[in-house]
């Protein structure tokens, strides 16, 4: 499956090679995190390769294909910048018959991130957030923490981005806001009691 996916991502981004390049650059990042913490390497393997494989398309192929899998609380909830993720997961059901909950767990909330992620889903959301090809220096500064401390590095990702839309006047789905609160608390409470065990 993982060759065909390979092929299929090879062909959907023929005329977008930066798109290309940063599927790749996930791919690569989210591998470095499966050797730290002895991850499934197919599971983070195919959920790189598909995390934007719907990116490019228009907004009613997102909300039709949302609608069928979510609902339409999807649509309500998320603004269509957003949808990518959940369209992506749909995707990767429809097309490729994947059902692994982690897989999907990641293309889901690689976007906005959510409340108590799995480890797999840190994963792929900071990946997508430090690989090698952003040049932003935000990007940088995570990406010099990620490895030492997941929880840190999931939180200062999410604080850096709310604070971007909010400078720019974007929309900000509430569920942000909750994921940001939930690993500020996670980084207090290690601080607090270092024995805790937070990635």
């Amino acid at each position: 499956m993982i060759e065909k996916i390979k092929k299929d991502v090879q062909t959907t981004f023929a005329e977008d090679p930066e798109r290309l390049t940063h599927t790749y650059g996930v791919l690569s990042t989210a591998l470095k995190f499966q050797q730290k913490y002895h991850l499934d390497r197919d599971k983070l393997t195919i959920a790189a390769l598909l995390h934007d494989i719907t990116k490019n398309e228009e907004k009613k192929f997102h909300t039709r294909l949302i609608k069928r899998h979510y609902g339409k609380k999807i649509i309500k909830d998320y603004t269509e910048p957003l949808f990518h993720g959940f369209s992506a997961a749909a995707y990767a059901k429809e097309t490729y018959g994947i059902k692994d909950p982690d897989i999907l767990g990641m293309i889901e909330n690689h976007v906005v991130g959510k409340p108590a992620m799995t480890l797999y889903e840190k994963v792929l959301y900071i990946s997508d957030y430090i690989e090698p090809n952003r040049p932003y220096e935000a990007c940088k500064e995570v990406r010099d923490i990620a490895f030492d401390s997941l929880d840190e590095a999931v939180y200062q990702a999410m604080d850096n981005s709310i604070r971007l839309f909010e400078e720019k006047g974007g929309f900000i789905p509430e569920i942000a806001y909750r994921a940001r609160a939930y690993y500020e608390n996670r980084i207090k409470n290690k601080k607090e009691a270092p024995w805790i065990n937070s990635e």
